[in-house]
């Protein structure tokens, strides 16, 4: 929802009222507080105070002194409080209007929330008083002038150790406006469901400004003011609920008020605790808001009742449905609608419809749980957000009191072993008496029968019934309970066993089941089981185990059986012997371990030793696959196999001997291996840098030095036999050639050959005069390696190589033309890869042999330039100057305000301008910027206020130095 368009004269009436207030409120900072307490363990509290600052006094809160004395005069001391976390705002103003919490600080008033914790172990079981005070109490309409702020609280730890205070649930510190009718609630609640009861108590101060067991807590109200009907200035209006809580008035004067709410709590008649709320209700003069109202819609109650005093009346355990509507008389309101339904109504559901509306309709849904039982007052926050005069967020709190009254249950069905007892706990009333249903053990069996809670011993599963007194509404005052007695069951793993590796085994307790009796089976460890959960699951062990299982009836541990069976398991055996190949007439010796209570068995029987051995001998006439399987009864039979390859030991020769020129290649085409059958030979020449793969039997040899070659022919498994080859090799060196050189591109460069050849040829073929020339002129257009290859007499070669480098192209980019404006002059710049230059002509140029002169000719002019690189390549290029005789000016059409590069928006020229104006107006034709300044902008503000995204009007009147005026208006688009 988009917040109304503030007029002028409204926000200088909000402004004004902001200083009706009192003035006297802003010389201190203490808006008011409370102190509630919560129970951790034994003896063991946890204090916490809320305390509420006024934004416009003095900085800071605090330190606040923990102090405590009990009934018999004893007190103590806690030390300062700790501060938990940092404050937050808790007065509720309009989006975009400032607070005096607010940085920089607004004119309308603000409040902070502090919070402070102590834990204390009290020395004794006594009733105590705690309390905290600090100076610079906040004066008021209502109270005297006093200095200093005082809080405490009271809890009987004696009569109801373990208890926690009330809290509060509705943040304090509401605005209201002057004679309209208020309702306001503080949502008290007790986290122990005990009943509470409400009274207004005078602002009080400490008179003795330490911890003892007589601080000097006094009235500071007011004598013209009474705590019955006007506590601050109501025209005695003010009307306090004593069960709920809800005040009720309507304000008759302008400015803050104190008022301090007391919240009892009480416990089977029994006063165990209070706690106080300190707080100032700020009343707003010359309001323009309207107070919404709230109603009950009491045909959409179900399952409730409404009592004489106008509560809601429902049961435990049974749902719960009402609706309200929220109205204001102010159709502009846009109302919103909250509760506390989450603190005292666990699991409930509010259902909003038409928020932010005048009249919003809200559903309640809850099924309250068995202990969700008494009073449980639902405050219902109303809220107008339309934001109407004066700039503050007005709201209202309404109570609906919910009653949950109980039902009588026991707790709960329960399962036992044979000869355990169980505790029974009825709910639901004060008196009770038991009986049991037929079929079970006798009433005998339990500890009393008009108790609250027996203890039952039945032999068997028994069904017990309770009668209470509590004869509500509700009509239930009867339940039943189930104790069931589940049997042990009866079972047995049997005995210990062997089994083998890789074997499955399955397992099984024999487990008989009882009738209506469900079981949890447990195996430990679940190592090898298929199923750790089932009376038979099957075990595939790796090694020996000892299960043990577990079998709980109905799921109770304290009943179960328990058996053990040991698994013993043969680990088989180990065949270390791979795959593997031996020369002819070798034997192999088998290597296998593993348990001897195997039978082994070997397959085939060619050259074993014997074949029922563990690990015999094998000397093979051939190539076998030999299996071994290893046999035990009950088992599957476990096989392994390796293969024997038998294989030759070769005969070789590597050939004749030979003589070759320097650099010349031949294949030894001469090598033989014998027995030729043979198809898994390794080759190996040794050394073999000169071949172009040492591992053929038929590798190519290049002539690079002489070499005696050693050629071996072996077997995978190590069965060879070598044979030597002697090769000579001519070593020629009968050539120069002329020096590598560099080249410009387009360039050419004469090479020259000497020395004893007879005939040469150049490579690459390409820009080269002649490839078989002495002396060959070559033009590359790339840096180019040429090698020449020369035959003497003998046909041996000899083979150099010159470099031919081609340097880059000289290279200058500069743009055709340019334009300057008067005034401005142009920076040449044409990049490139030169470093010399010279330009001409050199009129209206800063210099002539740099490579960026400034340029600033009076006419149009046209500059060449000529460039030569560090290897005296040479390019030109020119570019003509063109001049403007007259300035130009213009304003970009949108911007965006903050650090980019256009936040702000200004005119833009080429050339000497002088501006007269340049004006930038909103919509409504409000000024919001004006300068004559070319280098001043609009940053988007107004009065240092940021201006919102839209479309603005510029006005901008400029003259050249020709005496041109220029004049030019249109629309800017504002961007965030």
């Amino acid at each position: 929802m988009s917040m109304k368009k503030l007029s002028l004269p409204y926000l200088l009436t909000a402004l004004l009222f902001a200083f009706l207030l009192p003035a006297t409120v802003k010389a201190t900072h203490c808006a008011g507080g409370e102190l509630t307490y919560a129970w951790l363990h034994d003896s063991t509290y946890q204090f916490t105070l809320h305390f509420y600052r006024d934004c416009s006094g003095s900085p800071g809160a605090g330190p606040f002194p923990l102090c405590y004395y009990n009934a018999q005069g004893q007190s103590f001391s806690a030390g300062n409080m700790a501060q938990v976390g940092q404050p937050v705002e808790v007065s509720t103003s309009c989006p975009g209007y400032s607070t005096t919490c607010s940085t920089p600080a607004g004119v309308y008033p603000g409040y902070q929330e502090y919070i402070y914790t102590a834990t204390v172990i009290l020395p004794s079981k006594s009733q105590w008083t705690f309390y905290t005070y600090l100076g610079n109490r906040n004066t008021s309409i209502n109270t005297t002038n006093q200095p200093y702020f005082y809080i405490d609280c009271m809890l009987d730890n004696l009569n109801a150790q373990g208890q926690s205070s009330p809290y509060f649930s509705v943040r304090p510190v509401p605005y209201m406006c002057i004679n309209q009718p208020y309702s306001y609630n503080n949502g008290a609640i007790d986290p122990n469901n005990d009943s509470l009861a409400y009274e207004m108590i005078a602002p009080r101060e400490i008179l003795n400004i330490s911890c003892n067991s007589n601080p000097g807590a006094n009235s500071i109200l007011l004598a013209n003011f009474n705590l019955t009907n006007n506590p601050f200035p109501t025209g005695n209006t003010f009307v306090l609920s004593p069960t709920l809580g809800q005040m009720s008035f309507t304000p008759s004067q302008a400015g803050a008020s104190t008022v301090t709410i007391k919240v009892k709590k009480y416990r089977n008649g029994l006063l165990i605790g209070t706690v106080l709320r300190d707080i100032q209700l700020v009343v707003l003069g010359n309001c323009n808001a309207v107070q919404p109202t709230l109603s009950t819609i009491s045909s959409t109650v179900t399952g409730a009742i409404t009592d004489t005093l106008g509560r809601l009346l429902g049961c435990a355990g049974q749902p719960l449905h009402f609706c309200f509507d929220s109205k204001s008389s102010d159709t502009s309101a846009r109302l919103v609608v909250s509760s506390n339904n989450a603190v005292i109504a666990p699991g409930s559901t509010l259902t909003y419809n038409n928020t932010y509306a005048d009249s919003v309709n809200t559903c309640f849904d809850w099924t309250p749980g068995i202990l969700d039982t008494g009073v449980r007052n639902l405050i219902v926050t109303v809220k107008d957000s339309a934001c109407h005069n004066p700039g503050l967020l007005m709201q209202q709190a309404f109570v609906i009191p919910i009653y949950i009254a109980p039902i009588t249950q026991i707790l709960k069905d329960t399962t036992i072993c044979p000869y355990d007892s169980v505790k029974l706990t009825a709910v639901g009333g004060s008196s009770f008496t038991w009986t049991v249903l037929p079929g079970g053990s006798s009433l005998s069996t339990l500890s009393c029968t008009n108790c609250k809670s027996p203890v039952a011993r039945p032999t068997m599963t028994t069904q017990y019934v309770v009668t209470s007194n509590n004869l509500s509404y509700c009509n239930r005052n009867k339940d039943t309970v189930t104790i069931t007695v589940v049997t042990p069951a009866n079972i047995s793993a049997g005995p210990d066993t062997t089994t083998c590796i890789n074997n499955s085994l399955q397992l099984n307790i024999n487990l008989v089941p009882s009738p209506g009796t469900t079981y949890n089976v447990k195996w430990t460890p679940s190592t090898y089981l298929d199923n750790d959960s089932i009376p038979n699951p099957v075990t595939t062990p790796k090694n020996d185990m000892v299960y043990y299982v577990k079998v709980a009836p109905n799921g109770l541990s304290a009943c179960a059986s328990y058996d053990t069976i040991s698994v013993r398991v043969l680990q088989g055996y180990k065949l270390y012997t791979p795959d593997t190949a031996i020369c002819a007439g070798s034997t192999l010796n088998v290597n296998l371990l593993g348990d001897n209570r195997y039978n082994y068995n070997w397959t085939p029987n060619n050259g074993v030793s014997s074949t029922t051995d563990m690990a015999p001998s094998i000397t093979p006439d051939t190539s076998h696959l030999y299996t071994v399987t290893a046999s035990y009864p009950g088992c599957r039979d476990s096989v392994s196999k390796f293969f024997l390859d038998l294989q030759p030991i070769p005969t070789v020769y590597a050939g004749p001997d030979q003589t070759l020129c320097y650099g010349d290649t031949m294949t030894l085409r001469w090598t033989t291996v014998s027995p030729s059958s043979y198809p898994n030979y390794i080759y190996d020449w040794n050394p073999g840098g000169a071949l172009n793969d040492p591992a053929k039997m038929f590798p190519l040899f290049t002539a690079y030095a002489d070499a005696t070659l050693t050629f071996t022919a072996s077997t995978p498994a190590g069965c060879k036999a070598s044979d030597d080859i002697k090769l000579t090799v001519k070593r020629p060196k009968f050539m120069t050639v002329s020096a590598d050189t560099l080249l410009c591109p387009g360039d050419t460069a004469q090479l020259h050959v000497t020395g004893d050849a007879v005939s040469v040829i150049w490579n690459p073929k390409s820009y080269i005069s002649n490839d078989t020339s002495f002396d060959p002129t070559v033009y590359p257009t790339a840096t180019t390696d040429y090698t020449v290859v020369g035959r003497d007499k003998d046909n041996c070669a000899d083979t150099l190589d010159v470099n031919v480098t081609v340097k880059p192209m000289a290279v200058i980019n500069l743009p055709d033309s340019t334009t300057i404006f008067p005034g401005e002059s142009y920076q040449m710049d044409p990049g490139g890869n030169c470093l010399y230059f010279s330009w001409f002509p050199p009129l209206g140029l800063s210099a002539t042999n740099i490579p960026n002169p400034l340029a600033l000719p009076s006419v149009n002019t046209r500059y060449f330039v000529k460039g030569t690189t560090e290897y005296g390549c040479i390019v030109n290029d020119s570019i003509d100057v063109f001049v403007s005789p007259e300035s130009f000016i213009d304003v970009p059409n949108a911007f965006a305000p903050g650090t980019g590069p256009n936040n702000k928006i200004m005119p833009v020229h080429r050339g000497n301008v002088t501006l007269k104006s340049f004006i930038i107006y909103n919509r409504w034709g409000s000024k919001m910027f004006e300068t004559n300044r070319l280098d001043d902008g609009w940053d988007g503000r107004f009065n240092g206020q940021t201006q919102p995204m839209g479309v603005y009007v510029y006005m901008v009147e400029a003259v050249t130095p020709t005496g041109k005026r220029f004049y030019k208006q249109g629309n800017i688009t504002l961007l965030r």
